[in-house]
């Protein structure tokens, strides 16, 4: 099996990490590709294309695992693999890949199973493929505010930082969302999560029950709370889910449309924009993912 390795030096972690993983690179004889030096996603293609690898081994964070697995489509059989040097590295967790030993990353990146993962589909230019989630609202709001040297200072820990700042007054946002052209939903929120992936914003657990390849988007709503009910919310969801159907407003669909007043605040995988509506269809098995023996697949894999 032919390996390429591709390198994102601008990620939040990867100052510490890269040099581990170019010697783990080189030491197996793979080619190893700089993206940050990069001019284009188009040179990034054509350098994949002359090197015809069977696996591609993504070095980086969230925005550059996304970034590149929505680029790198063709072959249709070309396989990914996953090594996280980012803040919140969410796809990462719901694939179930080592986050504090880069060793075992690397391990399961080149020798682990690629599975056929589902991605989103957005009606955006930029990113037009998603892999994990698209947060709004809060988690939009606190992934703008987040700096970049304090990301790589604090790691995952820089999210919830912010996110105390911005709970202390929260916005509110009207929305209007329909779910597969039938079932529409108005109502003023805090914030929404339209997902693949399980996990957004470094851990926080948004869609507990979504697989990987389930076919479906899950849409998570978080109504306006008062300050005492939103921080129990956001405890009880994460650490024992009690008393989360009270709480937290869980759909599921396989396409998706919103639109919100204000205009609202968006993470999508780790790209931060302002929308006043967008729309996110599923796309079933578009990419062949590795992930650990925990992975959100769900069914025969």
């Amino acid at each position: 099996m032919k390996i390429c390795t591709l390198f994102n030096g601008r990620s939040g972690g990867a100052q510490a990490i890269g040099p581990q993983v170019k010697k783990l690179a080189e030491r197996a004889g793979h080619c190893w590709i700089p993206i940050d030096q990069l001019q284009s996603n188009e040179e990034l293609i054509e350098v994949v294309k002359v090197e015809r690898p069977d696996r591609v081994i993504l070095v980086g964070g969230d925005g550059t695992i996304s970034r590149s697995l929505g680029i790198l489509s063709f072959p249709s059989d070309l396989q990914f693999g996953i090594v996280p040097t980012g803040t919140g590295n969410d796809l990462a967790r719901s694939l179930d890949i080592p986050l504090a030993n880069v060793e075992a990353a690397w391990d399961l990146a080149i020798s682990g199973q690629a599975h056929a993962m589902d991605i989103l589909e957005t009606s955006v230019d930029e990113p037009k493929l998603l892999m994990n989630a698209v947060t709004a609202g809060i988690g939009g709001v606190v992934a703008e505010e987040i700096q970049s040297e304090t990301k790589q200072t604090y790691g995952a820990l820089a999210y919830w930082m912010s996110a105390f700042s911005v709970l202390s007054d929260p916005p509110v946002f009207r929305v209007r969302m329909k779910l597969d052209q039938r079932e529409v939903i108005e109502e003023e929120v805090y914030a929404f999560c339209v997902a693949n992936g399980r996990c957004a914003g470094g851990g926080f657990v948004i869609a507990p029950n979504a697989q990987l390849n389930d076919g479906k988007i899950h849409v998570t709503i978080l109504p306006a709370l008062s300050t005492a009910e939103l921080f129990e919310s956001g405890v009880n969801f994460v650490l024992t889910n009690e008393d989360v159907e009270q709480r937290i407003v869980t759909y599921e669909a396989k396409e998706v449309e919103f639109e919100a007043s204000p205009d609202v605040p968006c993470s999508l995988d780790g790209e931060n924009a302002t929308f006043a509506a967008m729309k996110f269809r599923i796309v079933p098995a578009a990419r062949m993912v590795v992930g650990g023996p925990n992975a959100a697949f769900g069914g025969s894999v």
